[in-house]
């Protein structure tokens, strides 16, 4: 009996020894685990200071060298504040990022925490890569309530939150404040001020102000048929147009909307209001009357030109204006080595306080940073007034442009027949209905 008895006890002992040592590896479906998980496996709001193992993250990024060099001292002061906790930002550059990021989450060697633009969250978020990170909301110090609700709409799905965007820039109109009153012109301020700023007295104004012998055009929408989406889509979305149904699961451009939207922009190339297709030129040369832009690239004008200049809300179209917004967000891998720590960091860099600093660069996502005195007041032009009515206010309404985990080639067949209406060697009615043809498929 007593032998039997130490037998049991051994055995116990065998299986609270094997427990332990499986605590940290890898759960029952090989996901793996944190070091601690709550009940529906999303991470606790408890910070990494708890546990003291050294953790290295990987943040990777697509910025300028003066966007990392911020990143890199939130990690320092993180680390200040976490000894055991080290940040390291990986620069992968835009063009290959999304493509890159891929093949790192298929062979599970992706970066812990990732910057993610509205194109890339479908293929990641509808292939279960991306981490649930609902709990942010219920933390009361990171003040979730704080962050514009129609920034999160693309992180969202089925009840659940995947990501937090930190870059939410609007688009406006920039002007070329001298070529419009060289030519007898009211400003796009203007006439919105007087409730006529709609897209006909846009292409008045352009074609008034240009003089393509000398160069100088009214307006610039895209550089090359590849940026449709950049700018063409909120003209579409201004004539009655949309890129899919509801819910993605047809095309929607083939229709009498879109076409007017798209014969706008052919007939301002046709006419040479507009620079031609591939054409190098940017609205600091002050060769162009109007550039749709994101508010964003007011800081690379700002001082750095020689003439006078402005912004303005988009005009309005035959169904108003839907005003897209650009995108940037952080999300976490689901196969990240440590979950809990990552979504501590990211509740970190994208709290009011260092929301406040990212926003040197970026339209933040939170409105008590985004009206902030010393946000509105950080640089003397455009005015804070002006600011406000071309973009902060329109924030609360905006739209993400749409996507899909097929966008690249859903992408390559709009380019290759919106080239094909704008060389004239099809119709636009006929080239939308091509689109169509080729793009449900992939929609399926």
């Amino acid at each position: 009996m007593k032998k039997y008895g130490v037998v049991l006890l051994s055995f116990v002992l065998l299986l609270g020894l094997l427990s332990a040592c499986g605590g940290n590896g890898k759960n029952n479906n090989g996901a793996v685990k944190s070091n601690k998980e709550n009940a529906n496996n999303t991470p606790s709001a408890e910070t990494a200071a708890e546990s003291k193992d050294p953790v290295e993250l990987e943040m990777s990024v697509w910025g300028s060298d003066a966007q990392v060099a911020l990143y890199d001292e939130l990690a320092e002061e993180y680390n200040k504040l976490h000894p055991n906790v080290t940040v390291k930002t990986t620069v992968i550059p835009w063009a290959d990022y999304q493509q890159k990021l891929a093949i790192m989450a298929a062979t599970k060697t992706s970066p812990d925490i990732v910057w993610i633009s509205e194109r890339m969250i479908p293929q990641f978020m509808n292939g279960g890569q991306l981490l649930d990170i609902s709990s942010v909301k219920e933390d009361a110090a990171y003040a979730f309530d704080d962050i514009i609700p129609s920034t999160l709409t693309a992180f969202e799905k089925d009840g659940k939150l995947y990501g937090i965007p930190f870059s939410t820039p609007p688009q406006v109109v920039f002007y070329n404040k001298n070529l419009f009153e060289a030519n007898g012109l009211k400003s796009p301020m203007q006439l919105y001020e007087e409730g006529n700023w709609t897209y006909d007295e846009m292409v008045k104004a352009s074609e008034a102000i240009s003089k393509p012998q000398e160069g100088v055009y009214g307006v610039k929408f895209i550089q090359n048929s590849s940026n449709w989406s950049d700018n063409l889509i909120p003209l579409i979305w201004a004539m009655g147009g949309e890129i899919f149904n509801e819910d993605t699961t047809q095309f929607a451009m083939n229709t009498p909307e879109t076409a007017k939207a798209i014969n706008l922009f052919k007939g301002l190339l046709d006419k040479k209001a507009h620079p031609s297709i591939g054409e190098q030129l940017t609205f600091d040369t002050g060769k162009l009357g109007m550039a749709f832009e994101n508010v964003t690239r007011t800081s690379a004008y700002r001082d750095k030109v020689d003439f006078e200049w402005d912004i303005a809300p988009l005009p309005e179209g035959d169904h108003g204006i839907k005003m897209p917004i650009g995108f940037g967000g952080y999300s976490i891998f689901k196969d990240a080595e440590y979950p809990e720590e990552a979504l501590e960091y990211l509740k970190f860099i994208s709290n009011k306080e260092n929301a406040a600093k990212v926003a040197e660069f970026f339209v933040p996502q939170r409105e008590s940073v985004l009206y902030s005195d010393e946000y509105l007041n950080k640089f003397p032009f455009p005015t804070v007034e002006t600011m406000k009515v071309a973009a902060y206010d329109r924030l609360a309404e905006g739209t993400i442009r749409p996507s899909h985990p097929n966008w690249v080639k859903i992408d390559e067949q709009v380019t290759l027949n919106l080239d094909a209406i704008l060389l004239g060697s099809t119709t636009t009615e006929q080239a939308l209905k091509i689109m169509e043809d080729s793009i449900n498929p992939l929609l399926k």
